[in-house]
């Protein structure tokens, strides 16, 4: 085994932030039981996601943002069986991650302090939107406001001046950054646990995750650094944006203006005095007499004289460290990405767009020589997974049958899906393709049995 391979968790988890981590977890190897109600995660029901325009029952791009390679598993909670289910799920479960808020959770008895009594190793892990304590405790959190708002992240992003404007701020932005911070920590506990043989809790919030984006921001405003920064009155001049002369924006970043200020001054052809002249040979010498200003406008006017596609090659060859400021449709057709597998196209066959109907979609940011390039499997309908996974847990058909009629579970009932959700998805580089392969094969098997035993 490899990676996470053999870890059980327990995902009762809604919308993205939380949902990642799960994902990611999954990704990496473990087995993760995805709870949700009879009608479904919110994420999944709220309609169509973060300005896109298509959805139907088993093509949902946005969804399956935070919910490749999961056990679908609906389980009523408010109905003693269904709570039943998730308690013997929960008994050998390594990692149980959710987002509800505590409140909810004392009342279903899922709270981290009644499940520690029942299950001492579990690891419990919490996604909240604001810390432990404080008066927005149990408020209510989202990516767009409690990330990027509160913490300061909207209104950094634009350049301060006479037109400034709040924009509108990257769909799930903080959402995705707080799952990988909440993985970070179960990691933690896991080691923890299996060193002593007892879980922890573990806890992380969107907008502590934003604060910590934002740590540079937090210590340079103390000393003076005004947040939203102004461009042309940058403190680094090498650490900076700049447009060319057919109005392509870049960025250079030689943070280390001490040592490198002379190779990018000599490089593009500045006046000699920009690296002989003592006071602009340094931060601190520019910090104390305010001819970062002068420097910034040199830098301006020079670049002006050239397109990007004359200046690109030059800077590159003289390492200069510059990247245009692309757009989310550059970034779609990076060629990096997708031989990095950092993007992969997957099928969709009612939703995909191209010749071969394919929504490109982002990876687990993290890799394992062991385990390659993850294998993707698309989510699949509320309640797909129920039978089976109650079957594990015990129960006998009739039971399942008299749980799904009374509302305690939702086994699926619907149409066989189609081969564009069953077909795992595989990288560029995955570590056993031909394992990999077999094993996908094997469940596929196994579920058309299972469906062809449900006819």
């Amino acid at each position: 085994m490899s990676g996470l391979q053999g870890l059980k968790v327990v995902d009762l988890t809604i919308f993205a932030a939380a949902p990642g981590c799960a994902r990611l977890l999954a990704e990496l190897g473990a087995t993760v039981y995805k709870i949700e109600r009879e009608i479904g995660d919110d994420q999944r029901t709220q309609g169509v996601s973060w300005g896109m325009k298509f959805k139907t029952d088993i093509d949902d791009a946005a969804f399956d943002c935070g919910g490749f390679n999961r056990k679908w598993v609906s389980l009523n909670l408010k109905t003693e069986k269904g709570m039943e289910a998730m308690l013997k799920l929960l008994s050998d479960a390594d990692v149980f991650i959710t987002s509800n808020r505590t409140p909810a959770l004392k009342r279903m008895g899922l709270d981290y302090e009644t499940l520690h009594k029942k299950f001492p190793r579990l690891v419990w892990a919490q996604l909240r939107g604001y810390g432990e304590r404080g008066e927005m405790a149990d408020e209510q959190g989202y990516d767009a406001i409690t990330y990027s708002a509160r913490g300061g992240v909207t209104m950094s992003f634009p350049n301060a001046g006479e037109h400034f404007e709040v924009g509108n701020s990257p769909v799930a932005f903080g959402d995705w950054n707080s799952s990988n911070a909440l993985a970070v920590g179960i990691l933690a506990a896991l080691w923890n646990a299996q060193r002593t043989g007892v879980g922890d809790k573990v806890v992380t919030s969107l907008y502590h995750v934003s604060n910590w984006g934002m740590m540079s921001a937090i210590c340079a405003q103390q000393q003076g650094q005004q947040h939203p920064k102004n461009r042309a009155e940058a403190p680094c001049p090498t650490n900076n944006s700049y447009v060319t002369s057919d109005g392509v924006w870049f960025v250079m970043c030689f943070g280390n203006y001490n040592k490198f200020h002379r190779k990018v001054f000599e490089a593009i052809g500045m006046d000699p005095k920009y690296w002989e002249d003592e006071s602009y040979t340094s931060l601190e010498a520019l910090a104390q007499n305010g001819k970062n200003v002068e420097v910034i406008a040199a830098m301006e006017e020079i670049f002006k004289t050239k397109t990007w596609a004359e200046w690109e090659p030059f800077l590159m060859e003289q390492e200069l460290a510059c990247e245009k400021c692309r757009t989310v449709e550059d970034v779609l057709q990076d060629k990096e990405a997708f031989d990095n597998d950092q993007l992969r196209r997957v099928y969709y066959e009612d939703q995909g767009y191209g010749d071969d109907h394919s929504y490109t979609i982002t990876t687990a940011p993290v890799r394992l020589a062991s385990m390659g390039d993850p294998i993707l499997y698309r989510s699949r309908p509320v309640g797909y997974d129920t039978r089976e996974v109650l079957e594990e847990l015990g129960y006998s058909d009739e039971e399942i049958d008299t749980f799904d009629a009374d509302g305690s579970v939702r086994c699926y009932a619907g149409a066989p899906m189609p081969e564009s959700v069953l077909n795992p998805s595989y990288g560029l580089y995955p570590a056993n393709a031909e394992e990999a392969a077999q094993m996908a094969a094997a469940r596929a098997a196994e579920e058309e049995a299972a469906r062809a035993a449900s006819v």
